[in-house]
């Protein structure tokens, strides 16, 4: 018969309280390695409005700061190059703001971007099946200066029945110009409208600019 001893107090007392902290503590987070996980899906809803905020309203969804490493050397260059005002991308903050699908096989990611009084909301556009981006719209804008600034918004939608998410870009030109008495004002408005066709944004002619402007208004800052 063998001898039964009984466990030491202390020794069960220590064992039980590592297994608690073992089974306690949060799972140890790894660094996002992958430019995807940096955006999250957006809610369904028939309507994305992407316009620039300044100020105490600035972003109603800041969303995931993307590593700059990360982010510009992922992405094609071609893409970046388009964005006229985006000159240091080691002073820029990219924010991974939300995704969501186009059709079975495209994806759409939004990205902003914020460098010193500059910035751009762009859409890439995700090509699932070869796993890698392939277009990029700016839905969003804006810079300038004393002398003048240029503002960009959008609204994504169907705006042709179709059942494809289509959008309305409105831009408005501000500037001052030099008077013999005192400065002149200027606004000037426009706008574009990409519908949906073939696997991408096809720019598509505005036939009432007027009815465009009164119905989808941007917030100015002057």
């Amino acid at each position: 018969m063998k001898n039964y001893f009984p466990p030491n107090p202390f020794q069960w007392f220590l064992g039980l309280a590592v297994a608690i902290f073992i089974a306690c503590r949060p799972p140890i987070s790894t660094p996002k390695t992958d430019l995807l996980s940096f955006f999250k899906p957006l809610a369904a809803t028939d309507t994305i409005h992407v316009e620039v905020s300044i100020g105490s309203d600035s972003v109603e969804f800041r969303g995931d700061t993307i590593p700059n490493r990360l982010f510009f050397t992922t992405v094609p260059a071609e893409f970046l190059e388009e964005i006229e005002y985006l000159a240091d991308s080691s002073q820029a903050l990219v924010l991974g703001k939300f995704h969501f699908s186009l059709d079975d096989n495209l994806e759409a990611y939004l990205v902003e971007f914020q460098q010193f009084w500059f910035q751009n909301h762009s859409l890439f556009l995700y090509d699932k099946s070869l796993k890698k981006f392939t277009k990029r719209i700016t839905l969003a804008e804006w810079y300038g200066g004393d002398g003048g600034q240029v503002l960009t918004g959008s609204w994504v939608f169907d705006f042709d029945g179709d059942g494809k998410k289509d959008i309305v870009r409105r831009e408005i030109q501000h500037s001052i110009l030099p008077g013999d008495d005192e400065p002149e004002e200027r606004t000037d408005e426009s706008a574009a409208i990409f519908l949906w066709k073939n696997g991408g944004f096809v720019d598509f002619p505005v036939r009432d600019s007027a009815d465009i402007f009164k119905k989808f208004p941007i917030k100015t800052f002057w």
